[in-house]
């Protein structure tokens, strides 16, 4: 044991995109398998490992880390083969909404908070973090995320930080129009051609795609694919209300460590590849995990 090094363990984040894949193509009730793992099985060992120690990953091997990232991106899209394959499979719908909801939350992992990481940087990166977020018909989050939530954190002007006097299901209903609504003024500002406002382009891209899986696949298979983006922007949200949930401050003030929820729960931040640690993210939102 003394030769596996603490980044070893960053590998159980793919538990749960393998765990889609391997269930979908299974079948059966085993097609909830990865639902069951995150939220019950690793909820229990967070309790029982309890927190790990404070550490910056990126400064022992980055191009370890990345490939952990890059591991993500080709299970996600596995993983949305599998689950058409799934569907096409099985004629009576059995378990579909299980199979959805499985999916949806390893698109909520590989997806969107892989996503959330690469859209950080340049490049590459930035680029398979768009994929990513074309799996999850959420396009729009790049931009509005970059440069508007790290921008207005915990003020008035955040659509993605909850108010103390909001409940978790108020805020998933409010925020989402609302975020889509701050990217489009966004790029309507960076841009009048309708060529280079992003905030359009995604849209006609999300459109485009449910257009092409309906034409090809079905509408069994396009409403899927809505299906499981929706349980991913859920889970995207249900994380946005417990990190920012209550905590305020004025536009002009400085973003500190106090405008974030912390948690350094050993497991979920080798999963969540150190999404929990989010003060530190928006103290450094270009460094690496």
């Amino acid at each position: 044991m003394s030769s596996i090094t603490p980044r070893a363990f960053y590998f159980l984040s793919w538990i749960i995109p393998i765990s889609v894949i391997i269930g979908n193509y299974v079948g059966d009730i085993y097609v909830g398998t990865a639902t069951f793992i995150g939220l019950v099985v690793f909820p229990v060992l967070d309790l029982i490992l309890g927190d790990g120690k404070d550490r910056t990953p990126e400064s022992t091997s980055p191009h370890f880390f990345d490939f952990i990232l890059y591991g993500h991106v080709f299970f996600q899209f596995v993983a949305i083969a599998s689950f058409f394959y799934f569907i096409q499979s099985n004629p009576e719908m059995n378990l579909l909404v299980l199979a959805t909801l499985s999916t949806g939350f390893g698109t909520g992992i590989s997806g969107i908070v892989v996503a959330h990481e690469l859209i950080h940087r340049k490049g590459l990166p930035r680029f398979l973090g768009h994929l990513l977020l074309w799996t999850t018909t959420y396009l729009h989050f790049e931009s509005e995320h970059v440069r508007s939530h790290h921008r207005y954190v915990g003020t008035e002007l955040d659509p993605a930080s909850a108010r103390a006097e909001h409940g978790l299901q108020y805020f998933v209903l409010t925020t989402v129009p609302f975020q889509f609504i701050s990217s489009w003024k966004i790029e309507s500002e960076r841009s009048n051609s309708f060529w280079f406002h992003r905030a359009s382009l995604y849209l006609l891209i999300e459109i485009s795609t449910l257009a092409v899986l309906y034409y090809f696949m079905g509408s069994t298979i396009m409403f899927a694919f809505i299906g499981q983006s929706a349980a991913a922007v859920y889970l995207l949200e249900y994380v946005n209300y417990i990190r920012h949930w209550g905590l305020r401050r004025g536009v002009k003030d400085r973003v500190t460590a106090q405008i974030s929820w912390q948690s350094n729960a050993r497991l979920s931040r080798y999963v969540l590849v150190e999404l929990t640690r989010h003060s530190d993210h928006h103290l450094f939102a270009n460094r690496p995990y």
